[in-house]
């Protein structure tokens, strides 16, 4: 399976349009130890032809543009995408599904929470339902045409996005992360970009899992309030921390597969490559996510 990373940080993305943190400043002047970073998503694909992705961001007409293996043929609006598969309904998600809603030249796949969730509250997104299906959680995806790739979307603690405040729920739907399987080789994609807190559950799947990208949203759980005083703490803005009390770096470096933070806020030290922080992240072994990455599992 191959991977490639069309985005790496949380919503905004770095620099962020409206901030003056230091690190989306040198971001603008072109420090190269605190390189720009687009809206979170991946792509995967079974053969380097034809791909998926996971996840939309409002980034995605970009990121397709700097990746030569999702552009049309010459003469044609036929691209080799199949499908994408949501893991929720975060705006950094699935924004770009407007970006690309002319032809439909592919299928959305998400839990029905989501689906609802989107089509109920959005008119603009009916324009896509077309193309929607849903899939319970477990349920398997075919994700390629040739039915090598098999995603399954899994449960992970999360919150429902603020914009969908008054649809709160505690179903298990709400946010997932997911499993995309190499039916050859039985290699496992994990990939959970939002995660509350790093339960029993999600810890086995990663612990199955050859390569998993892990929320990397912010390092401290107080780390928002840096900026804006008063705000929620990460976890519960849906986030688990990396360190301090309840982070995830100690659970994660004991996993024998390799292991990527993405979705990393501007306000997280982790994106300045220099950072005391970065490096007793890749101490540990794990990785940094940047655009552009590309790995095989």
């Amino acid at each position: 399976m191959k991977i490639r990373v069309l985005g790496s940080a949380a919503g905004g993305g770095l620099p962020q349009w409206n901030c003056g943190c230091e690190r989306c400043v040198r971001a603008r002047a072109g420090d190269p130890a605190v390189p720009p970073r687009t809206q979170p998503s991946i792509a995967v694909s079974a053969d380097g032809v034809r791909w998926s992705i996971v996840n939309a961001s409002p980034d995605v007409r970009d990121q397709l543009a700097r990746f030569p293996a999702l552009h049309p043929r010459p003469g044609t609006r036929d691209i080799p995408l199949d499908t994408i598969l949501l893991t929720n309904a975060d705006v950094d998600h699935v924004l770009g599904l407007l970006v690309l809603r002319e032809s439909l030249p592919y299928r959305i796949v998400s839990t029905p929470f989501v689906r609802d969730a989107l089509l109920d509250h959005n008119a603009l997104l009916r324009l896509l339902e077309p193309a929607w299906g849903i899939a319970k959680l477990d349920q398997p995806v075919t994700l390629d045409r040739d039915g090598h790739l098999e995603a399954r979307f899994f449960p992970v603690p999360g919150r429902v996005p603020a914009w969908l405040s008054k649809r709160a729920s505690n179903q298990p739907e709400t946010t997932a992360g997911v499993r995309i399987t190499d039916l050859r080789s039985g290699r496992r994609l994990v990939y959970a970009p939002s995660l509350a807190k790093l339960d029993a559950g999600t810890l086995a799947e990663f612990e199955a899992a050859s390569c998993s990208f892990a929320d990397g949203t912010f390092f401290r759980n107080d780390e928002p309030s840096a900026l804006r005083p008063g705000a929620p703490d990460a976890t519960a803005l849906g986030h688990v921390p990396i360190a301090g009390p309840g982070g995830s770096l100690p659970a994660l470096a004991e996993l024998r597969g390799r292991v990527v933070y993405t979705h990393i806020n501007d306000t997280n030290p982790i994106l300045d490559a220099n950072s005391p922080e970065a490096s007793l992240v890749q101490r540990t072994r794990i990785e940094i996510a940047m655009d552009g990455m590309e790995l095989d599992v």
